[in-house]
């Protein structure tokens, strides 16, 4: 049996996603937005006939002094993954450059989960490195509060977009006095219809959204949230976003 290197890097990246290993989201950053090929050498390896193969992982040029620091992780789980023949056997993992007009598919990931899921948005929140917009009705759990704030004070832009009501009252002037924020008022008979969106956008690649507001009571509640890492998925929330931002930032 043998591999692509697209299954070569999927099957190292599903092999850390479901384990327990140390600096697990920065190899899953690297490795998500790298690519993979195989090095067949002509140099002999210690069974007859045998020759080695080296894995060339191509990453990013911002991610190669991390990717560099964790050579020793990813090469690790590259010998796991690795499958020996007849003919080739596993030497090292190199890191390399990729090329920055490599045309490469975007890699593609959808999860879900239905527990730990405030665990998972704040992970989500602490991975971003550019930019946080987040449609999320109700607002008023204090620690992801306090991670947005984090954020902030790391230089990473934050722009929220809640719903403008007194159930939502509780942390809604601190969220108006550090970040930009959009209120968006109900409407319709008697005021009942409301924004209800429950979506946060990270980088612009990856998304969190499902049915659990950033509240201290949805723990408590029966909660579903989807993530995923897809960029042609992820622009149609961003695109709902800004239509949204647009349609009520003067309200």
């Amino acid at each position: 049996m043998t591999m692509t290197e697209d299954q070569f890097l999927k099957t190292m990246i599903e092999t850390i996603k479901y384990d327990d290993y140390e600096k697990k989201e920065e190899m899953l950053t690297i490795l998500r937005n790298s690519v993979i090929y195989f090095d067949k050498t002509s140099s002999f390896a210690t069974r007859s006939w045998q020759y080695w193969e080296n894995i060339d992982l191509r990453v990013p040029i911002p991610l190669l002094k991390e990717a560099r620091n964790l050579q020793k992780n990813l090469q690790d789980i590259a010998s796991m993954v690795y499958i020996e023949t007849d003919d080739y056997d596993f030497n090292q993992l190199n890191i390399k450059p990729k090329p920055i007009d490599l045309d490469i598919d975007n890699y593609k990931e959808h999860d879900a989960f239905f527990s730990e899921i405030k665990d998972t948005i704040i992970q989500g929140i602490r991975n971003a490195k550019y930019l946080i917009w987040c449609a999320v009705a109700w607002i008023t759990d204090d620690d992801i509060y306090n991670e947005l704030l984090q954020k902030r004070n790391n230089g990473i832009q934050i722009r929220i977009l809640t719903s403008d009501e007194p159930s939502n009252s509780r942390l809604l002037k601190n969220l108006c006095d550090n970040f930009e924020v959009v209120k968006i008022p109900q409407w319709g008979e008697n005021s009942r219809n409301r924004m209800h969106d429950k979506f946060c956008i990270i980088d612009l690649e990856y998304v969190m959204h499902g049915s659990y507001n950033w509240s201290r009571n949805a723990m408590s509640n029966n909660e579903t949230l989807a993530t995923a890492l897809d960029k042609d998925f992820v622009k149609k929330f961003a695109d709902e976003f800004m239509f949204l931002y647009n349609a009520h930032k003067h309200d």
